[in-house]
């Protein structure tokens, strides 16, 4: 199984993005179940909010937070301090929106993408109330930085999340953040 633990502010995203990665797992072969599970704090706009999500190739029967995850998302560097990185496996790699190694990781020989989602959504125009929402931009790092989904199996969870009217924009965010993440190591 692999379990992902995803750190966010309300408004931008994060419980709709790891719903479209758990979709786009159902799109690989290698898995066959997956679920997203999200944990709201006061649920308001701006407010951390944490995701988890597992996929496997056998039934799914944990339905709780994750807490020793293989890999984590960070779409709000701000709220690094907020994942206990002593629980996110060393061979995994974290997902950052930025373009420069947190302090924390320098040395560690973590295996760190980074990406500067915000810049990528806000080009695309993808703001709401003032949000910047990075969630596909984010999956499109995650794709990239993991290899565990496609591009175009993220792709195809978009389309079908989004549909025909919504899914343009969001499709570019994903494949842009997939072009331009920089993968390292720490």
């Amino acid at each position: 199984m692999i379990e992902i633990i995803q750190i966010s502010r309300g408004g931008s995203g994060g419980v709709t993005g790891a719903k479209i990665l758990a979709d786009a797992a159902m799109h690989e072969d290698k898995f066959g179940y997956s679920q997203a599970i999200p944990k709201y704090g006061s649920e308001r706009r701006g407010a951390a909010v944490e995701a988890y999500v597992r996929f496997d190739n056998k039934p799914i029967r944990l339905h709780s937070p994750v807490y020793d995850a293989d890999h984590a998302l960070v779409l709000d560097e701000s709220l690094i301090d907020r994942i206990d990185f002593d629980n996110v496996s060393k061979d995994g790699v974290v997902i950052i929106n930025s373009t420069k190694i947190p302090e924390q990781f320098k040395g560690s020989g973590r295996k760190i993408a980074l990406v500067d989602a915000t810049r990528i959504s806000q080009d695309l125009g993808l703001v709401l109330s003032g949000f910047t929402l990075v969630n596909m931009t984010m999956l499109g790092a995650f794709a990239k930085g993991t290899e565990i989904v496609s591009i175009e199996n993220l792709v195809k969870a978009i389309q079908d999340f989004w549909g025909e009217k919504r899914a343009p924009k969001n499709v570019e965010a994903a494949k842009r953040a997939f072009e331009e993440t920089k993968v390292v190591i720490a």
